[in-house]
């Protein structure tokens, strides 16, 4: 895991220490990309003062802010500040619970209820507690939507993170990832068998079920629409992504299991085999029947 630059981070978010200057770059985010003329981003602001203007721009120039022949306007740097402003990441989280997932509990059979707490969202059972999906998601999304567009967003950003991590790109800062397969877990979970992830620069682990790891494999994803199934159904609606039911251990050494991907109505199963290295190694189409 790299070592951060922690007195570098601690003086970068020093010099946002001031609203003035989080507008400021929330001024140049509007521009879209075009530099803005010094008078213009001061009127945008609203602040009179210029000398007070000028030490506060003076303040994120080179940092997060770049200084043209043209004027001003944001570094990468500055439309991450921006993205996190907007995402609401460092403001007070909503609370959201009792939401209705449309799914079934695969310990007891009882219904699936979301929540969203501290910019977490969270599947467990209604019954007996037990904790199936996990995800951060900003609190944002969360504000701005119903319990039904919620669903439908965190499902999209589900599927997009495992996408990331199971082609070795880690959601959280882009460093790479590796994968292993891992036969006999401890968890919580009503399963064992998990593929683990790990990012090589920030040390971010990623835990998913054996389905919810494959779900989003061109493969997979193929059936699963020549079948019916929505490009965007969540992972917490798949029997075969919530337990270790579906999931037959080939080998223990090496470790290599097969997953049966199934489709509400169909006939026949696609059985995906995943190595100790947590990627596809296969997959083949069999009979129902042959599960």
């Amino acid at each position: 895991m790299t070592t951060p630059d922690f007195e570098a981070t601690a003086d970068a978010f020093g010099l946002l220490a001031d609203p003035v200057r989080v507008e400021i770059v929330d001024a140049l985010w509007q521009s879209e990309g075009t530099p803005v003329p010094y008078s213009d981003v001061r009127d945008a602001v609203g602040l009179r003062d210029s000398g007070r203007f000028n030490y506060h721009l003076s303040k994120l120039t080179d940092h997060f802010v770049e200084k043209t022949e043209d004027g001003y306007r944001l570094r990468p740097t500055g439309l991450l500040v921006v993205n996190a402003v907007y995402a609401g990441s460092y403001v007070d989280a909503p609370s959201r619970e009792g939401i209705d997932v449309d799914g079934a509990c695969p310990t007891c059979g009882a219904s699936l209820v979301g929540e969203y707490d501290a910019g977490m969202f969270r599947v467990s059972c209604a019954d007996c507690d037990t904790q199936l999906f996990m995800l951060s998601f900003s609190p944002q999304g969360v504000a701005r939507r119903d319990d039904e567009e919620l669903l439908d967003a965190v499902s999209l950003h589900a599927r997009a993170h495992t996408r990331r991590t199971s082609g070795g790109l880690c959601p959280f800062c882009g460093g790479s990832m590796t994968s292993d397969l891992e036969l006999d877990a401890k968890t919580g979970l009503p399963l064992s068998t998990l593929v683990l992830t790990d990012c090589q620069n920030c040390g971010a682990t990623n835990r998913s079920s054996v389905g919810f790891s494959v779900l989003e494999h061109p493969v997979v994803s193929g059936f699963l629409h020549e079948h019916g199934v929505a490009g965007n159904a969540p992972p917490w609606q798949f029997d075969w992504c919530l337990s270790d039911d579906p999931v037959t251990v080939e080998s223990r050494d090496p470790p290599r299991v097969a997953v049966d991907v199934t489709a509400k109505g169909a006939d026949e199963t696609l059985r995906v085999t995943v190595g100790a290295d947590g990627r596809v190694a296969g997959t083949e189409r069999v009979d129902a029947g042959a599960q």
